[in-house]
């Protein structure tokens, strides 16, 4: 075995032994994320063109932040995509795979930052940006990782369009068409073909080992996790591939916003062991979004069929989906954000949830509830010290219980008769109940003869009680230990074996 070869597996086997790849495998994951960017993040540290966004590079400002997302008991921060995509870019356009100097910051102040996160005990996790490719000067120039038109699929815009440097190449110097995901894809058709950049063809084994390198590359860096982007462009079973070559700690898939059914399919086929869900990857729950994004102060929404909403409320098929459920209140791509010149982008003008008891009650809502919940920077670093310490406490309230993905949610109906939602969610070390609308007059825990428990939480219409054995006073739960820092390699340093590309 080559010398890099043996070192590669000796890394993953690292990863293994430290005890970081335990809960993709598996469920009830009681991990907390932060989404470590907004749309505009990558503005910062070029005061010449965006003078609002001051001098620090936004690497540098997650780096100073790693002690305070420890403090806030997060366990996994979300960061933007990691690859060169221009000089000026949100990183969506990815251009040189291998290439991690960006507009976010220098290869150093890349590694620098996940230093720092890894030493505080949070996992990165990478934007994996792999369903298109944008060419270094045209439409299919692809550098680092080299590529020809065979990587690009048959269809896509490019061979079509009279601009394109690549306008009429033949058939056969083009990729496969776009697969057909039939299997769980509910309109039969083509995976989705992104008229924007190049859509890869993921059927060629170049294009599946130089991804692998990359994954590997990013993890030597200091990444963990993988969220990937644009999911519903290519075949389930890449992720499956990508993850069983690389074992990350988290997965997580951003899927067609209003395609549930179809979200439920493509987990089941991202297992690594098929037919497993326990080894699925996660998707993020825009159904939960939804229904919390357009039902604010409308509580029996919350009650769904009984057992919750969105990903965390479906047992179709008597499976536990809620497991792999990713819910959020906002993201880089929902609410507010902005053009290059600060004026607000098209169906973006105003924000999804106010600075007000909107934004904490969806809050109230996913950090007590199954799932693996996510955090939106801004809301946690800017919108002011009362809502983070509200969105400290209700993490604390989650952590102390042991509420996880899988957590047991016992609804109230005696709280919905009195037109607000209450929940008993079941964590592993104890209880949690939970409020929002209204107030004590119209629920609290001993209404449902529940007993021996403590005020944990509270705010603008919701409030958060605990009961642990012995019902002992108030507790903070216990910060993570450091992680180990790996040694970094490029991406050509590995051998990625056949065996791997199936």
């Amino acid at each position: 075995m080559k010398k890099r070869s043996l070192s590669c597996f000796l890394l993953i086997i690292f990863f293994l032994l430290s005890g970081l790849s335990y809960a993709q495998s598996g469920f009830d994951d009681d991990r907390v994320m932060l989404q470590g960017f907004y749309w505009e993040s990558y503005r910062h540290g070029m005061p010449e063109r965006f003078p609002d966004y001051g001098n620090k590079k936004w690497y540098d400002i997650v780096k100073e932040q790693a002690p305070a997302i420890r403090a806030g008991h997060f366990d996994l921060i979300w960061l933007p995509p990691p690859s060169f995509a221009g000089d000026i870019s949100a990183g969506y356009n990815p251009r040189e795979y291998f290439n991690l100097n960006n507009t976010y910051g220098s290869l150093q102040q890349h590694r620098s930052m996940l230093e720092s996160l890894l030493q505080n005990g949070v996992e990165p996790v990478a934007d994996i940006v792999i369903n298109h490719r944008d060419g270094v000067s045209g439409w299919a120039d692809f550098k680092n990782p080299d590529w020809d038109t065979k990587t690009i699929t048959a269809g896509d815009e490019a061979f079509l369009n009279p601009d394109s440097e690549v306008y009429n190449t033949p058939e056969d110097q083009r990729g496969a068409a776009e697969e057909n995901p039939s299997a769980y894809a509910g309109h039969g058709g083509t995976a989705y073909a992104y008229d924007s950049f190049r859509d890869i063809d993921h059927t060629n084994k170049t294009v599946r080992r130089d991804i692998i390198k990359y994954l590997l590359q990013l993890q030597s860096l200091g990444y963990l996790g993988w969220r990937y982007d644009m999911v519903h462009g290519y075949h389930a079973r890449w992720i499956a591939v990508y993850n069983r070559a690389t074992r990350p700690t988290f997965s997580v898939g951003e899927y067609d916003w209003a395609a549930h059914s179809e979200q439920r399919g493509w987990i089941w086929h991202t297992a690594t062991t098929p037919d497993d869900l326990t080894t699925s990857s996660n998707v993020f729950d825009f159904t939960s979004f939804f229904t919390l994004k357009d039902n604010k102060g409308n509580y029996a929404a919350l009650y769904g069929v009984g057992n919750g909403i969105g990903m965390v409320g479906d047992s179709t098929d008597g499976h536990s989906w809620k497991n792999r459920a990713v819910t959020f209140i906002k993201n880089h791509d929902t609410g507010y954000r902005t053009n290059e010149d600060g004026t607000p982008q098209q169906h973006h003008e105003s924000e999804d949830f106010h600075n007000d008891w909107q934004v904490e009650q969806g809050y109230a809502y996913i950090l007590t509830h199954p799932g693996v919940p996510t955090v939106f920077w801004k809301h946690y670093f800017d919108w002011g010290d009362d809502l983070q310490n509200k969105i400290t406490a209700l993490i604390n309230a989650r952590k102390v219980t042991g509420v996880h993905g899988g957590s047991v949610l016992h609804t109230q109906h005696n709280a919905r008769k009195k037109g607000v939602y209450a929940a008993l969610v079941k964590g592993s070390h104890g209880d949690l109940y939970v409020r929002i609308g209204g107030s004590d007059e119209d629920w609290q825990p001993f209404y449902s003869n529940y007993n021996d428990y403590r005020e944990y939480a509270h705010g603008s219409g919701w409030k958060v009680w605990v009961k642990l054995d012995g019902n002992p006073p108030v507790r903070q739960a216990s910060l993570k230990d450091p992680l180990p820092i790996p040694e970094y390699h490029e991406a050509n340093w590995f051998d990625v074996p056949d065996a791997w590309l199936d």
